[in-house]
C-alpha cells in the first residue's frame, strides 16, 4: 500500500485564524527543508508538486476525496469525527487533567468537551468541519495544485443501475470521457483526438439471405443488385443467427434456425449506408464483429477481411474452425478507406457456421470511422469520447471524465456503475488454495478460484473484484446461468496442468496462503459478495494433497456462510474439477461416519473401529482407506466388495484388519492411542485417494470404554464415552457421571467475580476425586485446548463426595460468600486465576489417566459442557443461540434439568434462580 503517515497536531487546522492559522498546506521554506537529512513527508510532497503530472494526480485525488461523498466530504468527515469522539470520550478525562487542569485555574469539564466537539462538527459560522473543505480547496487552488476548470458533474455518481441507464454530464467546457477505466487525458502530449462516427450500427437495417445455390457476385456491393426478395431486418439488437440452448438469444433479431439448422452452413448479409460529401475526411476505419464461427466481409464489392476461412468461398462453404461470438472483435480497415465514397455504400458479409448441425450461429457487424482533429494542451486519449449527450450504459463500467478549456484540463471525475444482479448471482464454488505439493521448490503454482452464476439470467461480472486474499478485477464477459469461470495464480502453469480449453478469465496477483486465507469478493461498486476465512484444518486432503475445497451446493449456501466448514467438501478427485461440477461422483459427506471405536489400553483386547452408513442405500466402501495419521492417510485399504447396507454397520479390528500384516489391505499396521488422537476415513479408487473425507478426533478413554457418536437435540453430534460398547449395533447412550457439572454461574450481575460451578455426585456410591495410583487429583478447566481457568482439586486430604453431595468451585471466595449462603458442610474450592467467558466457553471435569511418553498426565473427560449465552445474530454460530439467555448477566444461573442426561446439550439446561449447594430450581 505504500507509505502511510499520521500527522502530529493536525487538529490545529481547526483553531481560529489568530492562532496557528488555517493554511497548513505550505509550501514551507525553512532552510532545513533544503537538506535531505531533514527529510519529512512535507518536503517530499513539496518536491513532487514541482512536477506537472504529480500536480494533476494530486488534483485528481483532491476531487475524489472532497466531492461525491468522498472520504473528506463533510458528511463522512462528520461521521468519522463523531465515531472517534465517542471512542475516546472516557480517555479525555485523563487527557483533560494532563493538558487542561494543570494549565488552567478552572478545570475543563465534560461540558467543555461536548461544546468543542459540537463546534468542530456542526459550526458553519466559525472554523468547523462544514467550512473546512471549501477553505482547503481554495488554498490548493491558489497554490496551483488544483485547476480552476470545474470537473464534469454526473447526473448520478455511480452505483447499481438498470441496463440502459442514461448518464448525463454537465460542465462549462468540452468534456471527454472513457468507459474502459482509462484516463481521457494523455500526459504531456499535444492533444490529438479522434472523433468517431458510426457508419453502420449493429441495429442498422439489413437484407438477409440463406442461399440454396449460387448467387451472383454483385451481392457483395459495388454494382447494381436487387435484394428486394431477401428478408429485411431492422432494429436492435440486430444479430442474425440461432441458439438451440442459451447464450446468443439476446443478440438475435432474425432467427434463421428453420432455414439453416440441418440444412445450410452459410448466410449472406447486405447492409447499405449513405455518406455525405465529406467522406474523404476519415482517417481510420474499424470493423466490429461478433461471429460464430467464420465470416468474409466486403466493402462495396471488395473483400476487406475474413476469419476462420481460407480458399474460394461458395454458397455452401463452412467455417474451418469453431469460434465463439461472446465478445465484439475489432478489425482495423484503414487500408480500405479509399473504398468509401459519397452516396450509397454497402457492407456485405458472408457468415459461415462450422456445420449444419451446430447448436448455434451468430453474425452481428458494425462499421465505424474516425476523424483526427487537434487541440492544445496535454493529449486527448485515443479511447476518449467527446461528450455530446446522454451516455447509455448497458454493462458495468468505470466512467472517467474531464473538462477541457483550451489547454487546461479539469481534475478527474470518476465513478463505477454496476449493471445486473452480479452480487445476487456470482458465487465462489471451488478454491484450490494449496495444490499438490511435490517437494520441488520450483513447482509452478496451479492455484485457482472457480466461480459460478447461480442466477437465472446472464451476468457480466465486469469490475467485480477480489479485495482480500488475492488481487483481481474481472474483465467484461458474459457468464450464462450455471456457467463457470476461473481466475488463476499462473495462467501458464494452469494451462500446462489442465489444458487450454477451460474458462479462465485472468490471472490474479498474490497467492493464497497454504495455512488458510481470508477471501473477500465484491461487485463492481464494492458490495460484498463473500467475506470468509478458509482453514487448512478443515480437510487433510485439501492441504497440499491435491484436492480442492468445493462448495457442496452453491445454490443454497448463504453469501455470508462460506466461513463454515460444513458448506464445503473436498473435490471428488485429485487436482479438483476446475470449470465443472463434480457432484455425485463420491458419496455426500456424512454418508459414512466413524460411529464408534475402542482404543484399548495395553493387553486389554484389540482396538476396533465401527463405520455406519447413515443413508437409505447400500454404499460400497471397497478400496476406501482408514488411518490414524494425517501424513499417511492410506495405512489400511478396505477389501474390494465391502458394502455397508442401508443404515448398517461394518467393524474393523486391530488384530484382524488394520493391525494385521497378513491382511492384504494392511499397508502399515497401526493401533489407536488410548490417550486420544484422530481417525481418518477416505474414499479411494484404483489405489488412490478420492474426495470423500471423514475425520473423527477423540480424547483419552478408560479401559474397556468405547467412544461414539451421540446426536444432541440440536442435530449436532458429540463423540463421547458410551455406557457400553456396541460394535456393529446402534450406539448406546452417553456414559454419565459419577460426578457431573450441575450448575453454572458464568455471568453474575453483581458482584462481577461471584462466578461458580457446582459439581454433583449422581452415583449411588462415595466418589474420591483423586487417583492414588498416579498420585494425582481430578482437574477442572475451561477449554482444555486453550486454558484460562485450571483447578487441580485438593490432594491432602483428597476431596470425597457422598452420593447426592455437591462440590462448589468458585472464582473469588470473598465475593461468592458475600452474595450466596451455602449449606453447612458443603465443600468450596477456588480457582482464583482466570474468568469464565460471558459469551460462550467449554467447561470440563477430568480425572487422570495413563502418563504419556513425555511424562505428562493424560486427562480423561468425566463431564463436559460447552455453554452459550443464548444470543442469536449473524455474528454468533453453532449452538450458542440455543442456550437459555436468562443466565447472561440477568441474575439467573444455568441449571441442569436432569443430572443423569447428557450435559453437553442445551435442551438439558434451563435458567433459574442460583442455588449453589442445593437442588436446582425450576
Amino acid at each position: 500500500d505504500g507509505f502511510k503517515w499520521s500527522r502530529h497536531d493536525a487538529e490545529h487546522t481547526f483553531i481560529d485564524n489568530n492562532g496557528w492559522g488555517l493554511d497548513r498546506t505550505g509550501p514551507f521554506t525553512h532552510p532545513d527543508l533544503a537538506q535531505f537529512s531533514y527529510f519529512t513527508p512535507q518536503w517530499l510532497q513539496q518536491r513532487l508538486l514541482e512536477h506537472p503530472e504529480f500536480r494533476m494526480r494530486f488534483a485528481d485525488r483532491t476531487h475524489k476525496h472532497f466531492f461525491n461523498d468522498g472520504a473528506l466530504a463533510y458528511a463522512r468527515s462528520k461521521h468519522r469525527m463523531e465515531a472517534r469522539a465517542s471512542q475516546i470520550e472516557l480517555a479525555i478525562i485523563a487527557e483533560s487533567a494532563r493538558w487542561g487542569d494543570a494549565k488552567r485555574s478552572v478545570p475543563f469539564t465534560q461540558a467543555d468537551w461536548e461544546k468543542e466537539v459540537d463546534r468542530i462538527i456542526n459550526d458553519y459560522n466559525d472554523l468547523g468541519l462544514p467550512k473546512r473543505m471549501p477553505v482547503v480547496l481554495s488554498q490548493v487552488t491558489a497554490n496551483g495544485w488544483y485547476p480552476d476548470v470545474a470537473a464534469p458533474a454526473f447526473s448520478r455518481h455511480g452505483g447499481h443501475i438498470q441496463e440502459g441507464f442514461e448518464l448525463e454530464m454537465q460542465a462549462s467546457y468540452d468534456q471527454y470521457y472513457t468507459l474502459d477505466g482509462t484516463d481521457p487525458r494523455l500526459p504531456g502530449q499535444d492533444a490529438g483526438v479522434t472523433t468517431t462516427q458510426v457508419l453502420v450500427a449493429e441495429s442498422a437495417a439489413k437484407r438477409v439471405l440463406v442461399p440454396a445455390g449460387e448467387v451472383p457476385d454483385a451481392w457483395t456491393g459495388g454494382q447494381a443488385f436487387d435484394d428486394s426478395t431477401w428478408a429485411l431486418v431492422t432494429g436492435s439488437p440486430g444479430g442474425i443467427g440461432y441458439e438451440r440452448s442459451s447464450g446468443y438469444e439476446w443478440l438475435i433479431s432474425l432467427d434463421v434456425s428453420r432455414q439453416m439448422y440441418g440444412v445450410a452452413t452459410g448466410c449472406y448479409l447486405r447492409i447499405p449506408f449513405t455518406l455525405d460529401p465529406e467522406a474523404g475526411r476519415y482517417t481510420s476505419l474499424v470493423l466490429k464483429v461478433r461471429y460464430d464461427d467464420a465470416f468474409i466481409a466486403y466493402l462495396n464489392g471488395t473483400e476487406v477481411h475474413r476469419a476462420s476461412f481460407s480458399g474460394t468461398p461458395r454458397w455452401d462453404s463452412a467455417a474451418e474452425a469453431n469460434h465463439e461470438g461472446d465478445t465484439v472483435e475489432l478489425f482495423p480497415l484503414n487500408a480500405y478507406l479509399g473504398l468509401l465514397h459519397e452516396g450509397q455504400n454497402v457492407l456485405a458479409v458472408h457468415a459461415m457456421n462450422s456445420s449444419a448441425t451446430s447448436s448455434d450461429f451468430l453474425i452481428l457487424a458494425a462499421l465505424e470511422a474516425g476523424e483526427d482533429t487537434t487541440a492544445q494542451g496535454a493529449g486527448i486519449s485515443p479511447t476518449a469520447i467527446r461528450y455530446t449527450g446522454p451516455v447509455t450504459l448497458d454493462r458495468s463500467v468505470q466512467v472517467k471524465a474531464r473538462a477541457l478549456r483550451g489547454s487546461a484540463w479539469s481534475a478527474l471525475n470518476e465513478a463505477i456503475f454496476a449493471v445486473g444482479p452480479v452480487a445476487e448471482s456470482l458465487r465462489i464454488s471451488e478454491v484450490m488454495y494449496h495444490p499438490r505439493d511435490t517437494g520441488d521448490p520450483n513447482d509452478p503454482n496451479s492455484e485457482y478460484i472457480e466461480l459460478v452464476n447461480i442466477g437465472t439470467t446472464m451476468i457480466d461480472p465486469a469490475l467485480a473484484r477480489f479485495t482480500k486474499g488475492v488481487d483481481f478485477t474481472f474483465p467484461g464477459f458474459d457468464l450464462v446461468p450455471g456457467g463457470y469461470c476461473l481466475v488463476v495464480r499462473d495462467v501458464g502453469a494452469f494451462a500446462a496442468k489442465y489444458g487450454s480449453g477451460l474458462p479462465v478469465v485472468g490471472q490474479y496477483g498474490g497467492r493464497l496462503d497454504n495455512t488458510g486465507e481470508r477471501i473477500e469478493l465484491c461487485d463492481a461498486v464494492g458490495k460484498i459478495i463473500h467475506d470468509f476465512h478458509i482453514k487448512d484444518s478443515w480437510f487433510a486432503i485439501t492441504d497440499g494433497m491435491g484436492f480442492s475445497l468445493t462448495i457442496r451446493n452453491p445454490q443454497t449456501v448463504a453469501r455470508d456462510g462460506l466461513g463454515d466448514k460444513n458448506v464445503w467438501r473436498p473435490s471428488a478427485y485429485m487436482d479438483g474439477s476446475p470449470g465443472r461440477c463434480d457432484d455425485g461422483e463420491v458419496p455426500e459427506l456424512g454418508a459414512v461416519v466413524i460411529s464408534e471405536l475402542l482404543a484399548s489400553l495395553q493387553d486389554s483386547g484389540p482396538d476396533w473401529v465401527e463405520l455406519h452408513n447413515t443413508t437409505g442405500l447400500p454404499i460400497d466402501v471397497g478400496g476406501w482407506f482408514f488411518s490414524d495419521d494425517v501424513v499417511n492417510l492410506m495405512k489400511y485399504q478396505v477389501a474390494a466388495g465391502t458394502t455397508i447396507p442401508a443404515g448398517g454397520y461394518v467393524v474393523f479390528y486391530e488384530n484382524r484388519h488394520f493391525g494385521n500384516p497378513a491382511d492384504p489391505g494392511c499397508r502399515m499396521p497401526f493401533g489407536l492411542r488410548a490417550a486420544g488422537e484422530s481417525a481418518y476415513l477416505h474414499s479411494g479408487a484404483a489405489g488412490f485417494l478420492t474426495g470423500y473425507s471423514e475425520q473423527q478426533g477423540f480424547g483419552a478413554c478408560e479401559a474397556g470404554v468405547s467412544l461414539g457418536r451421540y446426536e444432541k437435540s440440536t442435530g449436532a453430534h458429540d463423540f463421547v464415552a458410551l455406557s457400553e460398547p456396541t460394535p456393529g449395533r446402534t450406539n448406546a447412550g452417553p456414559r454419565i457421571g459419577p460426578v457431573v457439572i450441575n450448575e453454572i454461574m458464568y455471568h453474575p450481575d453483581v458482584p462481577p467475580d461471584a462466578e461458580y460451578v457446582e459439581l454433583l455426585n449422581v452415583s449411588g456410591a462415595w466418589v474420591t476425586l483423586y487417583d492414588a495410583d498416579r498420585a494425582l487429583p481430578w482437574r477442572f478447566t475451561d477449554d482444555p485446548d486453550d486454558l484460562a481457568v485450571e483447578l487441580l482439586l485438593a490432594m491432602n486430604p483428597p476431596v470425597t463426595l457422598a452420593p447426592g453431595a455437591y462440590l462448589l468451585l468458585v472464582k473469588d471466595p470473598e465475593q461468592f460468600t458475600s452474595r450466596y449462603t451455602v449449606p453447612v458442610g458443603t465443600k468450596v474450592l477456588a480457582w482464583t486465576m482466570g474468568k469464565l467467558a460471558n459469551d460462550a466457553a467449554t467447561l470440563q471435569l477430568s480425572k487422570p489417566g495413563e502418563v504419556a511418553a513425555d511424562g505428562m498426565p493424560v486427562w480423561i473427560c468425566v463431564d463436559r459442557v460447552a455453554y452459550g449465552d443464548g444470543s442469536r445474530s449473524p455474528e454468533t454460530s453453532g449452538e450458542r443461540g440455543s442456550w437459555p439467555p436468562e443466565a447472561d448477566g440477568l441474575g439467573a444461573s444455568l441449571n441442569r434439568t436432569d443430572p443423569t442426561a447428557c450435559g453437553n446439550d442445551p435442551a438439558h439446561w434451563h435458567g433459574a434462580v442460583p442455588s449453589p449447594g442445593l437442588m436446582n430450581g425450576d
